[in-house]
């Protein structure tokens, strides 16, 4: 839970802020930052449920505005961080990978079950999930390194899961909301460990995620996977205009 040694960030960057509250298990030190990560998850959760009751649109707007363009431009301009403050990072590259690896071979049994039982077409299914990157770059790489900055790493990982479940209240079953609330909880002390995205996404998240839709009851077919595609493209581009900008 600390920074690799010889690691050097300019005094009072926002980097070295992060660096530094990184380590801490409790804190208080709400900003700007914060809010607008709470203004993101309450937006975002209106979009998902009319994403879900009116018309998928909604969602995907809330996909690439709340959660990729906002975080962006309060992490990279405004706070005038790098990508690592979005959890995109080559630190711990080699163990996230590894780690990733393990736990997505370790339950992609569990997926290949509940795929067979339901009879849903597990290739679609799990790559309909891969093109996902949106949720856990929203959820751990913008609002855990915020709550982690504001709260500490201990409360973060109870705000993730927290808001995960918010998240999906109205669109699902309250009991599955609480599922995914709980998967959250998972995601969360894994990603504390290294706070790299590459930890989830793409080796561990798919599949476990596979495996939370199944129980939900949502099976991905071929018209996901490219509608996800195409969104994960648009997400990516986003990202590389808005890393780009700042360094003009």
């Amino acid at each position: 839970m600390t920074e690799s040694a010889g690691a050097v960030h300019s005094p009072g960057s926002g980097t070295d802020k992060m660096a530094r509250t990184r380590r801490r298990m409790v804190a208080w030190d709400p900003g700007v930052d914060t809010l607008i990560a709470l203004l993101t998850l309450l937006g975002f959760w209106g979009a998902y449920w009319a994403g879900t009751a009116i018309h998928p649109a909604f969602l995907y707007a809330g996909i690439l505005l709340l959660g990729t363009l906002v975080p962006a431009l309060t992490v990279l301009h405004r706070q005038r961080e790098g990508l690592e403050g979005l959890g995109i990072t080559g630190r711990f590259l080699v163990l996230s990978l590894i780690v990733s690896a393990v736990l997505g071979a370790g339950s992609a049994y569990q997926l290949f079950v509940l795929s067979a039982e339901q009879g849903v077409p597990v290739l679609p299914h799990l790559l309909g999930n891969l093109m996902v990157l949106w949720e856990p770059l929203f959820v751990f790489g913008w609002l855990f390194l915020r709550w982690e900055r504001a709260f500490g790493w201990l409360p973060a990982i109870g705000l993730v899961g927290v808001g995960f479940a918010l998240q999906h209240v109205g669109s699902v079953p309250v009991a599955a909301a609480l599922s995914f609330g709980a998967f959250a909880l998972v995601f969360a002390v894994v990603f504390a460990l290294v706070r790299n995205l590459l930890i989830l996404w793409p080796l561990f998240y798919p599949v476990a995620s596979g495996i939370g839709t199944l129980q939900a009851g949502f099976a991905m077919g071929w018209d996901d996977v490219l509608v996800g595609a195409v969104a994960l493209v648009v997400q990516l581009v986003i990202l590389v205009l808005v890393w780009r900008s700042r360094r003009l």
